[in-house]
């Protein structure tokens, strides 16, 4: 084991929920502290675990501490997982790497609303190794798309569907495609998003509709479709001189010559075990490092906030979570 076992989750809202229950389920974590400034979020917490405890034939495995102020946290963690929003992660995790010697980071998604957020992320965690929760990449089913798209040629990516967060989701699927292609987005192309913003359904954040496309290193390309219905979101890939119709909900994807690969687009409960056992047993993980999301970050907040600014927003990032 890389460490002792200690892991750290900061933001106890319904992700940070999540996170808790498979820790839950790890072997190699001994105590899991949850830091949140919300007593109603450290108390759904606390029903968490009774939950598991009742369901434990064993008895409890890992010790569980709740905490109201990073200044209660150990000093020593193993791993943190950062599950906060994206307008206090920065601040956040710079006052816990002041705290605390932390060994691993797990960072959440958008990492941050402008590139200062960005550069702030990177210098607080430059001691320690830092992933982002890009959780595709973990995926079994994925990672079978993966060995049947890589490697031949540029893909043209299609995702589309009703109101499902272009704003705050394009990054999963900017990542995907820089993974199955091996490139990275140059650009972001927003003139055909919609010229207003709305209210996200998570509040006090924003969103956009319309029509939004990135370009790739070396030919591939990704557009990114919303309108304010309620269809599902479906993925097309074209490579090779073949379609794929991937549709996540109903967990199959086809290919136009007749081949179907099924799978499930998996919960972040049922990842996290295996996500922190990797980490705590071998130092490393199947996700992108925070490095290589930061240069994804910054090429979609650099075409948002160009749109956000233009649309009459403030100068001071983008208001996406």
């Amino acid at each position: 084991m890389s460490g002792s076992g200690v892991v750290a989750i900061c933001g106890a809202g319904n992700l940070g929920r999540r996170y808790l229950e498979g820790v839950l389920h790890c072997d190699s974590a001994e105590v899991v502290h949850v830091y949140d400034i919300s007593d109603d979020s450290l108390n759904a917490c606390e029903e968490v675990v009774r939950q598991f405890d009742r369901g434990c034939s064993s008895g409890p495995t890992v010790e569980v501490c709740m905490h109201g102020a990073i200044s209660a946290l150990p000093v020593g963690l193993d791993l943190a997982i950062v599950a906060t929003s994206a307008d206090v992660r920065p601040q956040l995790v710079d006052e816990l790497s002041s705290h605390a010697r932390v060994g691993h980071y797990v960072l959440e998604k958008v990492l941050a609303q402008d590139e200062t957020g960005l550069d702030r992320l990177l210098d607080v965690t430059s001691i320690s190794e830092a992933w982002v929760n890009m959780p595709r990449r973990m995926m079994d089913w994925h990672r079978r798309l993966y060995y049947s798209i890589r490697g031949n040629g540029p893909i043209s990516m299609v995702v589309s569907g009703g109101d499902w967060g272009l704003a705050c989701n394009a990054v999963h699927f900017m990542d995907l495609l820089a993974w199955w292609s091996g490139e990275v987005p140059q650009a972001v192309d927003t003139s055909s998003l919609e010229p207003a913003w709305s209210p996200a359904k998570r509040k006090g954040f924003s969103e956009v509709h319309g029509l939004m496309s990135v370009t790739y290193s070396a030919g591939s390309d990704l557009t990114l479709v919303a309108d304010h219905g309620a269809e599902p979101t479906t993925v097309e890939v074209h490579v090779g001189g073949t379609i794929w119709q991937i549709d996540e909900s109903d967990g199959v994807a086809h290919r136009s010559d007749g081949f179907s690969q099924p799978g499930v687009l998996e919960y972040q409960s049922a990842m996290t075990p295996r996500l922190v056992e990797s980490i705590l047993t071998s130092g490393t993980c199947a996700l992108p490092t925070l490095e290589a999301s930061v240069g994804i970050h910054r090429v979609l907040l650099q075409g948002l906030a160009d749109h956000w600014v233009r649309s009459g927003g403030r100068q001071n990032g983008v208001p996406i979570t």
